[in-house]
């Protein structure tokens, strides 16, 4: 188990971010080179995959501290706005996951070309952690894995995102008229449903309906960090069943328990961080590399 050590937040930059556009198929993305500080000779280059719709916008924030964190440890960082997110061209509509993973794939090559670097650390946040995992076989050589908080069924994370739908409708004093089920063939239907303002496409969720994280990792064997960002005493099943199957196949895992919850879905202010685990990251890659 990580030591969950404290780190003053990263308000300043170490080194220079560089704000830029980078092709990804047909459209352009936006992404941000964080420049190493010198003093780690041939350190990968570590990618984010950020989560989906508003989850990008909450872990915005304590993406960039890691990053800084990174950075100020000697590993060159990018970050990437995938399409219909952010800054990058494209709609939302059209996101699938193999979409999301020829983004990815894209983020990665122009990262290598940036920085010099020859491997790639890939960081996963949440819905990210499941691209970063599909990409992380097709792509250039990987040093090692983080997943924040991942996903580790996309049927039941939609279903989540439904779920706490209809409860902040209860909590609003309305009985809600659809059960989650009621939802699910509403998108069959319609093609998309709104969820607080973002919405769940249908061409999104076809993509995934028989994709799991474990069976996106079934080949992997490198070291993994794993973070789990829940009010648990101990690793959720899915978690701790994941950790134990890598490591089974020799891979070197380290986990971590960040005992809070974010609210996912909505936008905070001020934004959530986590100190704790941007240090803890900044020391897994530290010893990784």
């Amino acid at each position: 188990m990580t030591t969950q050590a404290s780190v003053a937040p990263l308000d300043r930059a170490p080194a220079p971010e560089t704000p830029f556009f980078f092709p990804s198929g047909d459209r352009p993305l936006y992404a941000v080179h964080h420049a190493p500080v010198a003093g780690r000779a041939n350190a990968p280059v570590v990618v984010h995959c950020h989560s989906l719709g508003v989850e990008q916008v909450t872990c915005y924030r304590a993406e960039v501290l890691c990053a800084r964190a990174a950075a100020a440890a000697g590993f060159p960082v990018l970050r990437y706005h995938a399409r219909g997110h952010g800054d990058s061209a494209g709609d939302f509509a059209d996101a699938t996951l193999a979409r999301l993973i020829e983004d990815a794939l894209a983020a990665a090559r122009e990262a290598l070309r940036r920085s010099g670097a020859t491997h790639v650390i890939w960081l996963g946040v949440r819905f990210g952690a499941l691209v970063a995992a599909s990409a992380l076989p097709l792509g250039p050589p990987a040093a090692g894995l983080a997943l924040w908080e991942p996903v580790q069924s996309p049927r039941d994370y939609f279903r989540a995102q439904l779920r706490g739908l209809l409860y902040s409708q209860v909590a609003e004093g309305r009985k809600p008229t659809e059960t989650v089920d009621d939802l699910f063939a509403r998108l069959d239907r319609d093609g998309a449903v709104d969820v607080h303002g973002y919405y769940l496409h249908r061409a999104l969720a076809d993509s995934v309906r028989d994709v799991t994280l474990a069976r996106r990792l079934e080949t992997w064997n490198g070291p993994t960090f794993l973070a789990q960002i829940e009010q648990r005493r101990s690793l959720a099943p899915a978690h701790a069943a994941l950790a134990e199957a890598l490591a089974a196949r020799g891979a070197k895992v380290e986990t971590m328990r960040v005992p809070e919850e974010p609210g996912w879905h909505m936008v905070a202010n001020p934004a959530w961080t986590s100190p704790e685990l941007v240090a803890a990251t900044a020391e897994w890659l530290r010893a990784v590399a």
